[in-house]
């Protein structure tokens, strides 16, 4: 069956629209959508699209057929829809889904629909909706039990795709270097100024050093993350993208949001997700504990010549080169948007702290700033 036009907004994703989507992707057979309803999720957690629960009425009786779904489009604001496609998020999540979902080894949300237009900026998903299972929050942080649950299935997804062949042929997925990852030096600069009007009095004068130090570096500093060995790395492992349950067995996690995916040093994912989804006491206690557990688990699994000087050496730098979310999400944020600034104010204050406890400030001299 031929795919329905794909919506530019979400009033186009109507009955008629989902029963035509459906059925071209083998959910639907002979059932139609009569009527559904709309209410919109992930407001204020740093989406860079639109996402609304749709609820869904069949004309019959529909076994194995969704009775709500999500629906994910492009955002509408213009210069997070710029970024979105400048950066080929939209795109790549859309691809994870079609190629490497099936594939991978931690749980993502079923798929029933994909279609885009990079072109024109068209882009639409239709995804399990996981309503019910308990979803984190980066703002309230998580427990020392659930990070290592997280870590656990970060070393599983790591080391799945370690310096595989069918990794290396996934070449749309670009490298933690690739240049246009590199123009977030250039965002990193311009938010440095509004972050620090925003955010400086919480900061020492040794951290306010380590902002400013950090954005002449980054490109230097994502081609170490990009030296061999490689795997894939989510990116955006952060409690807001993770369901502490699954409906796939043996799964005890649901990671969401899979539009950042790279290819790097795995230590980065578990990096960002304890430096900045962790209260600095939770993360002190059990971080290297974690850490070593997170090098096990890779050797067990069959990786080789990567020791663990090298996974901690790695840790501290992705650590220190993390602090760019805060940094750029809290210089552009509305501060009417008190979610957003709990959010941006939460990983800025762990994330330096994280920065100040592992002494990252002294790798700063392994790479000389750009010009």
């Amino acid at each position: 069956m031929t795919k329905p036009p794909i919506p530019s907004t979400m009033d186009e994703v109507t009955a008629d629209w989902l029963t035509q989507a459906l059925r071209s992707s083998g959910v639907l057979r002979e059932a139609r959508i009569i009527s559904v309803e709309h209410v919109r999720v992930g407001a204020g957690v740093g989406i860079m699209g639109e996402l609304s629960r749709a609820t869904l009425t069949y004309d019959r009786e529909t076994p194995g057929a969704p009775g709500t779904l999500i629906a994910k489009i492009p955002t509408a604001d213009p210069g997070g829809r710029a970024i979105g496609q400048m950066l080929g998020y939209y795109e790549r999540e859309i691809r994870y889904y079609r190629d490497v979902s099936a594939e991978n080894v931690v749980a993502t949300p079923a798929h029933y629909y994909h279609d885009m237009d990079p072109a024109n900026v068209r882009f639409v998903l239709l995804l399990e909706d996981l309503v019910g299972l308990p979803i984190g929050d980066q703002v309230a942080g998580c427990t020392a039990a659930e990070a290592r649950t997280v870590v656990g299935e970060l070393a599983k997804l790591h080391a799945r795709w370690w310096d595989r062949p069918e990794l290396k042929a996934l070449d749309w997925i670009p490298m933690a270097n690739d240049p246009m990852i590199k123009l977030a030096q250039g965002a990193y600069l311009m938010a440095v100024g509004p972050f620090l009007e925003k955010f400086g009095q919480r900061l020492t004068p040794a951290q306010r050093e380590v902002v400013l130090a950090l954005g002449p570096r980054m490109n230097a500093m994502q081609d170490a993350f990009a030296a061999a060995p490689e795997t894939l790395l989510h990116a955006d492992v952060r409690l807001d993208n993770i369901f502490f349950a699954s409906r796939h067995p043996g799964s005890p996690i649901t990671i969401i949001d899979w539009q950042i995916l790279v290819r790097g040093r795995g230590p980065y994912d578990v990096a960002y997700f304890l430096s900045q989804s962790l209260d600095p006491a939770a993360r002190r206690s059990i971080e290297e504990d974690l850490l070593r557990g997170y090098h096990q688990a890779l050797v067990d699994a069959g990786v080789t010549g990567y020791s663990w000087e090298a996974c901690w050496d790695d840790y501290r730098l992705s650590v220190l080169f993390c602090l760019c979310y805060p940094v750029i999400s809290g210089g552009s944020i509305d501060l009417a948007n008190e979610r957003g600034v709990a959010l941006a104010t939460a990983m800025a204050e762990r994330s330096l702290a994280a920065i100040t406890d592992l002494g990252c400030a002294e790798l700063l001299e392994r790479f000389a700033p750009a010009l």
